[in-house]
């Protein structure tokens, strides 16, 4: 199974890419979970620690499948790569002019961005212990 997940690790990446893009860029993002939900949402995401939260935690996603998908890339692409995402996270938003009942907004950039690193942070756990004491791969190295 570990195989098979670190095998179409670009596949997760782009198809987790797509469908945050998709949900972005919708008139109802509740919509995506059924029409009894987008009817009457669970959470109410005009206020800003629903927005914080929901913006924090799909992007920290999207920052710990990049930092799987590009692992083995050079530094200096890793940086190019997250320029890209951090881009990314304003473009989306900028998008939402076009999108009824949407709008941009600088707070969301900013939780974007921090979920972004926040994901990057949990690939990477500072706090385990070094790979020469574990007796399996750690998940960020490529065998």
């Amino acid at each position: 199974m570990k195989a098979f997940i670190h095998r179409y690790r670009l596949t997760w990446f782009w198809g987790y890419f797509s469908l945050l893009t998709y949900e972005l860029l919708l008139k109802n993002p509740w919509v995506v979970l059924g029409e009894k939900i987008a009817s009457d949402p669970p959470l109410d995401t005009s206020s800003v620690p629903a927005s914080a939260l929901l913006h924090t935690s799909s992007f920290s996603v999207l920052g710990f499948l990049f930092c799987y998908a590009f692992n083995h890339q050079t530094a200096a692409k890793k940086v190019r790569y997250s320029l890209w995402l951090v881009a990314y996270c304003g473009v989306t938003e900028i998008l939402q002019f076009c999108v009824p009942n949407r709008w941009p907004s600088g707070e969301d950039i900013l939780f974007n961005v921090v979920g972004l690193i926040a994901g990057t942070f949990i690939f990477y756990q500072p706090w385990r212990l070094p790979a020469e004491s574990q007796d399996e791969i750690p998940l960020g190295v490529t065998p």
